[in-house]
């Protein structure tokens, strides 16, 4: 067919390059780099910073008032979504409950919530903690568990300290020791001894007490050992596990007096030794041999110069060995007692926590971010 000026049409045709060897674009390669497309148009979202949950083992003894001015000012030190505080607060036998209308915390607080575990019955300070430990021994959302007091006495300011510790050594037990103490002349001159007490006869030095930041492999260890029921200090001693110290300050309490005496310094003590029973045992039993022994060399002594010589005084022999038999035989009773006292208790079954505290929890009580801060507005409202 012709056009106007009776030439034939031409038709255009774009031609298309010949592929390149080793290029030919296949159905996968083609949804692969739209897919790439795509990627490279949409902004990437960084990651969410990780959050430290850290839980809050506290005993509690009628001390609510003390005990919600802790949460408030642990509430104060940290802010920001990095890091999280469980408060578990241990009721050992109290008169008066817990009331959360007295808590005053802001909407962006740190703590994301509070649980508290009623005892049966009053078990004492220590008890409480490893009941408390217990209980967190088997969460797997807690990356480690504070241990401190809730009268104020262990300062909220210095967890700061053991967070930075316990971040450079993340595996070690981070110990808040006393550099200076705000007690008493008679209370400080007592807690001397007792630590020299405790060094001479278990051969360890113990400068902290429960104030601690303890790892979760730490916290399941310790579940498991007997001595635990009687006290965490000495049982971190014992149990061999590695420690950070940092050097803190004892701070004074929120409200009231506090109810450490002289008879309880006295069984917190014993408590503590009894831990590390068995090397006490073996050291009283070296030191009544050397005694005895020494008895023994004295009597032999005593009835040579009697008998060969003529240097005895009439009368002082026989009372000089009177007295060496009563001390040989006191010594000998004494190691025997001991003896029979240890076997005797090396043979019952001792109590493991992990197994045994459970029985001691009547009661459980939780108390949410959100509950917390809506029983706390009315109370701030009336104040």
């Amino acid at each position: 067919m012709l056009d106007q000026r009776g030439e034939a049409p031409v038709i255009r045709t774009k031609r298309r390059a010949p592929p390149r060897k080793g290029s030919a674009m296949t159905p996968i390669k083609l949804v692969t780099e739209r897919v790439a497309r795509v990627k490279r148009r949409v902004p990437q979202r960084k990651p969410a910073a990780p959050v430290t949950r850290i839980a809050v083992v506290t005993p509690v003894l009628d001390d609510w008032s003390c005990f919600a001015s802790l949460v408030g000012e642990i509430s104060a030190q940290f802010t920001g979504p990095a890091i999280e505080f469980h408060i578990y607060a241990v009721d050992d036998g109290s008169v008066v409950g817990f009331d959360p209308a007295n808590l005053s915390l802001p909407r962006d607080s740190c703590i994301a919530g509070i649980e508290i575990l009623r005892l049966a019955l009053n078990l004492g300070h220590q008890r409480a903690i490893a009941v408390g430990l217990c209980e967190l021994s088997r969460r797997d959302d807690i990356d480690a568990v504070l241990v401190m007091d809730s009268d104020g006495e262990d300062r909220p300011g210095d967890i700061a300290a053991l967070l930075k510790a316990s971040r450079i050594e993340p595996a070690h037990i981070v110990l808040a020791q006393r550099a200076k103490r705000c007690e008493s002349l008679g209370f400080r001159l007592w807690y001397r001894l007792y630590k020299l007490v405790f060094h001479g006869l278990t051969g360890h030095d113990i400068s902290f007490g429960n104030y601690s930041l303890l790892p979760m492999a730490a916290v399941r260890r310790l579940v498991h050992m007997p001595e635990l029921w009687n006290n965490l200090a000495a049982s971190i001693l014992r149990s061999r596990m590695r420690c950070t110290p940092v050097a803190t300050m004892r701070g004074r309490r929120y409200d009231g007096r506090s109810r450490m005496s002289l008879v309880s310094l006295i069984v917190h003590g014993l408590s503590a030794m009894s831990v590390h029973i068995d090397t006490i045992f073996v050291r009283v039993l070296l030191t009544s041999g050397v005694i005895a022994a020494a008895s023994i060399v004295g009597i032999v002594a005593i009835a040579i110069v009697r008998f060969a010589s003529n240097l005895a005084i009439p009368g002082w022999a026989t009372t000089v060995v009177g007295d060496l038999m009563i001390i040989l035989l006191q010594t000998i009773v004494m190691v025997v007692a001991a003896c029979l006292m240890m076997l005797a208790g090396r043979s019952s079954r001792p109590i493991i926590p992990i197994a045994d505290a459970g029985q001691f929890v009547a009661e459980r009580e939780s108390h949410g971010p959100e509950a917390i801060l809506m029983e706390a507005a009315p109370a701030s409202a009336k104040a």
